[in-house]
This record gives C-alpha cells, sequence and structure tokens, in this order.
C-alpha cells in the first residue's frame, strides 16, 4: 500500500524520518530508497508499506506531478468559492433572474442576432454584440466587407447597463428602482431602431434621379435578405419576462406603501388619555 508521505531528517548522519500520515517512520539508504534524487528534508515522497506495516520502498514524488496535483487542488478550491458565490447570488438576487440574465447575455455574446443572404457567399450570421460593433462604427455595410468583432464602444456599455439594471432594486430602496427590470426591453426596443435607421440611412441612394427606382429595388432586395435569428426572439423573450417581473413588483410595492403611511400609531399601554 502506498502512501504519500514527506521526509523529515536525511539518512546520511543516522536513520533517516519521515512523517506518514502523521505517523513517524525511521529508514535507511539501503533498500528501501528507490529514487536517483538524493532524500533531504521538506521532500514529498511515495512510501510502500509491507503486510506487517514495514517500510518496503520509498521514491521522490516528481515535481511536475507535486506542481499538477497543487494546480488541480488550486482549481477545485477555487471552483469551491465559485459554486459558493453563486448560490450566494442566487439567494440574493433570485436564481430564476440569476438564470435569465445568464442565457440574456449568452445570447447577446453567442447566438445569431440577424443574418443576410449573400449571393455567393451564403449565409452570413452576426450575434448583438457584433452587431453593436458595426453600429458603433456607424456603417454596417462593413459586417459584408470585413466580418470580425469590431470594438462595441458606447453601446457595449449600454448593454452592460441593461444586464445589471434589473438587480439595482437589491440596493436602491426607492420603489422606482423596481423599473430597471425595463431596461433590458428598452434596449433592445432602441438597439433595434437604430440597426434599422443605420441600415436605411447607409442602402439609401438620391432621391431623384433615373438610378432613383434602381436604387430603391436594391434596397427592398437587401432588406428582403436579412432575417432575424434566434438570438433576437431569445433576448426579446428574456426581456419581456425582465419587463413583467419588474412592473408587477412595482405595482406591488406601490399598493403596500399607502397601507403603510394609513396604518396607525400604537399608543404605550401607560399613555394617558385626554378628554375632551
Amino acid at each position: 500500500m502506498a502512501k504519500r508521505g514527506k521526509v523529515l531528517r536525511d539518512p546520511y548522519a543516522g536513520p533517516g524520518l519521515m512523517i506518514v500520515e502523521g505517523q513517524q517512520h525511521p529508514f535507511f539508504l539501503e533498500g528501501v530508497w528507490q529514487s536517483e534524487v538524493p532524500p533531504k528534508p521538506g521532500l514529498a515522497v511515495e512510501v510502500e508499506f509491507d503486510s506487517q506495516g514495514t517500510v518496503s520502498r520509498i521514491t521522490a514524488v516528481p515535481q511536475a506531478q507535486l506542481a499538477k496535483e497543487q494546480a488541480e487542488m488550486a482549481l477545485a478550491a477555487a471552483n469551491k468559492r465559485g459554486t459558493a458565490l453563486a448560490w450566494a447570488m442566487a439567494g440574493k438576487f433570485g436564481l430564476s433572474q440569476m438564470v435569465a440574465a445568464g442565457l440574456l447575455t449568452f445570447s447577446w455574446w453567442f447566438l445569431p442576432a440577424a443574418s443576410i443572404e449573400v449571393p455567393f457567399f451564403g449565409k452570413l450570421e452576426f450575434t448583438l454584440w457584433q452587431l453593436l460593433g458595426y453600429l458603433n462604427a456607424n456603417n454596417l455595410l462593413h459586417a459584408l466587407q470585413r466580418p470580425g468583432n469590431p470594438s462595441s464602444g458606447f453601446y457595449g456599455l449600454l448593454a452592460f447597463i441593461a444586464v445589471v439594471a434589473p438587480f439595482i432594486h437589491h440596493y436602491w430602496t426607492d420603489r422606482r428602482a423596481l423599473l430597471g427590470a425595463l431596461s433590458p426591453l428598452l434596449f433592445i426596443l432602441v438597439i433595434g431602431i437604430l440597426l434599422a435607421s443605420n441600415l436605411q440611412g447607409t442602402l439609401a441612394g438620391p432621391n431623384e434621379g433615373a438610378y432613383q427606382s434602381l436604387q430603391r429595388q436594391a434596397q427592398e432586395q437587401f432588406m428582403q435578405a436579412v432575417s432575424v435569428g434566434v438570438g433576437t426572439y431569445l433576448s426579446m423573450l428574456l426581456s419581456l419576462y425582465f419587463a413583467a417581473l419588474g412592473v408587477k413588483n412595482f405595482l406591488a410595492a406601490k399598493a403596500i406603501e399607502p397601507s403603510l403611511l394609513k396604518k396607525p400609531r400604537e399608543l404605550p399601554l401607560n399613555s394617558p388619555v385626554i378628554h375632551d
């Protein structure tokens, strides 16, 4: 049976000493030490015992294995702390709302919000985060010329605020903070309007002239090639969930406040009663 131990004293000036599971065991080099690495205090070792419990074999644990074990222990501790933090946040903010916020962020980052059918290139799909980057560059046609992940800039900050705002009522006691749950829906609607306006402005041609009808036809064909992706539908569904929950909580808080204000103040038992 092999057990992990540590050398306490080297065996060069007498018997060596090591500790295994809280118990100290003397040892010698001859017959039991099976590593090229010499024993020294603090060295981690693998110790094998025979059926009588006598040390039969000692090998030094490689540094690479120790480093790997330490990394695994650190990762396990980090996962444990992360799990505890996640449960603490779920208890404070509500598990359903935390899941909804996570899905909302996932849909913006990874799910296609819109796609465009381009001749010879097929379908090009874009996440909302990518579209925010092209909107920040003020030219959606860059999506066709240089697809990638441009900086979202100010719109990325608005997206962060939209995800965080539904939880602000946990820190701001005013009942109006409950209306922060409307922010994801408002953000989606405003960004949709800005995207449509930017795209139409980019494709717009001259109002007069021989090419007006051709320009308008090309614009209509391009708009028909644009389709809404699953990310947009999921974002709208989650945003409506936050909005409905926020309005419900706001109306409930508004109904409770008048009753608290009208609640009669109780007099102490020994207070005098004044008669007219």
